[in-house]
């Protein structure tokens, strides 16, 4: 869950390179699209997909509180993400160039369905597939939709004699811009349907049970999250289930099959063995590693257990929506801040005041004990917490594109199976450690990537000034030969 502004470009540049003479096939047919359907079709799937999200990602934020029992909900997460990594990587080039990118994308919102369906009877046995099932049908989402964004903008510029790359970049804008603004609406839904209810928890069980002193394995602090009734569960699961089947139900209806395929199959082995030697053999890249798979910890911490140990273990399951649209609303506000900021102070300043800023949150949840009249303070973390991914995130993403010029493709491959392997690892670990100790990880791993990156910037500003000594010497050796 898998997004700030840098998304959009290292998306365009992944599928740019997969998707290269896909529309060349359908050259013949470009003319038929006219700009009120090219249009119609961009909003038809821009709504589809802020449904399909507002859905999956409330559903995901509850399932630490929903599903603690033997850490069963994190435990489908982590496979969740583990099957989409491997999946993107061996799967997909094959299945997606069968099959038109419409219908993979239906395809994979039948997947979603199932596995958000679960919350009807959840367990081992319907969990566990369903969250393999949707693994497999996210990593062709994430390929399918921006190859069909990509194809139709394409279709625009021909018909209109437009440049292409502004077009792609303005649907994209738009596209995303609804899929963030999911963040909000499922949440809101979640905190509607799991309203108030009281509870006999004292003073001493918060501090005792919740915050850094949460373990899931245990009893008595997995009884600190009072459940909500099955009626308001199968109610948020319908609702869940119910918007996916209607956002599958818009693009069946009203989206244009392009009949867009992606040619990649025949890549395939190449693609995954220059991830490979690139991941062993690149200075810059490994200097990179510990920053990709830090974004993916420091997610599913605030997914699986910022909301379960500080916000549904004090304060009630209620809350866990209202506190995940704060984290949501501050991280996009602050991305586009940052965004402008980065080209004053450069990537290092903005991600060492992130780095700051987030390790101050750590240390706050490793100290602070919450209490029923400290409410206000969950809100404020979830907040700093989103300016931090805010801050790192996008400097990330923007790093993988400065320093891999000519191998950028591949470097932002690598990027999103790290990035997917730390949330994995997050949700892997979630049911088997205590708060604060996730929390003394996150905050070694914080630092060690602070370190690589500055170790980095190190290295590239004395790379530059050896380049440019070589070629001052290069010209004074020119000067320097006889005429």
């Amino acid at each position: 869950m898998e997004q700030n502004e840098d998304t959009m470009d290292k998306m365009i540049q992944e599928i740019s390179e997969v998707t290269k003479g896909t529309s060349d096939k359908h050259d013949e047919h470009l003319d038929e699209m006219s700009k009120p359907i090219v249009y119609k079709n961009i909003l038809v799937l821009s709504v589809a997909s802020m449904l399909q999200f507002s859905a999956f990602n409330s559903f995901a934020n509850l399932q630490s509180s929903l599903n603690k029992a033997e850490g069963l909900g994190t435990t489908g997460l982590a496979l969740l993400y583990a099957v989409m990594m491997l999946t993107s990587l061996f799967i997909t080039p094959i299945t997606v160039e069968r099959i038109s990118t419409k219908w993979v994308m239906i395809w994979s919102m039948c997947t979603y369905i199932i596995y958000m369906a679960t919350g009807f009877y959840p367990s081992w046995y319907t969990v566990t597939p369903a969250s393999v099932i949707i693994g497999i049908g996210a990593a062709h989402f994430w390929l399918a939709m921006p190859a069909y964004v990509i194809d139709i903008a394409k279709r625009y510029a021909y018909i209109t004699d437009t440049a292409e790359q502004d077009r792609v970049t303005l649907f994209f804008g738009i596209v995303y811009a609804f899929i963030y603004s999911s963040n909000i609406w499922g949440n809101l839904f979640s905190s509607i349907v799991f309203r108030h209810k009281d509870t006999n928890n004292t003073s001493e069980d918060f501090e005792s049970f919740c915050g850094p002193n949460y373990c899931p394995y245990r009893e008595l602090n997995m009884s600190m999250i009072v459940p909500p009734s099955q009626k308001q569960v199968y109610i948020f699961t319908g609702f869940c289930s119910g918007i996916t089947a209607f956002a599958m139900v818009l693009l069946i209806s009203f989206l244009t099959n392009v009949g867009s395929r992606i040619n990649t199959s025949s890549a395939i082995c190449k693609q995954i063995r220059r991830v490979a030697v690139h991941l062993m053999t690149s200075r810059n890249q490994q200097f990179l590693i510990v920053s990709s798979i830090f974004g993916g910890l420091a997610s599913g911490f605030v997914v699986g257990d910022f909301t379960s140990a500080y916000t549904s273990c004090p304060y009630g399951i209620h809350n866990v929506g209202l506190v995940m649209i704060t984290f949501g609303v501050s991280q996009s506000l602050c991305s586009a801040v940052f965004g402008k900021l980065n080209q004053y102070t450069g990537h290092i300043a903005v991600y060492t005041f992130g780095s700051i800023i987030q390790l101050s949150c750590y240390i706050t949840l490793l100290l602070w004990k919450p209490l029923p009249t400290q409410y206000v303070v969950v809100f404020v973390l979830a907040a700093m917490s989103g300016l931090a991914g805010a801050a790192n995130e996008p400097v990330i993403s923007a790093l993988h594109n400065l320093y891999f010029d000519n191998t950028r493709d591949i470097a932002l491959s690598s990027y999103r199976l790290l990035s997917s392997l730390g949330w994995a690892i997050s949700f892997g670990y979630s049911s088997w450690l205590c708060s604060q100790f996730k929390l003394y990880i996150l905050i070694g791993v914080l630092v060690l990537s602070l370190l690589t990156l500055i170790a980095l910037d190190i290295k590239h500003k004395r790379d530059l000034r050896q380049k440019a000594k070589e070629k001052d010497k290069v010209g004074e050796s020119l000067i320097a030969l006889p005429t």
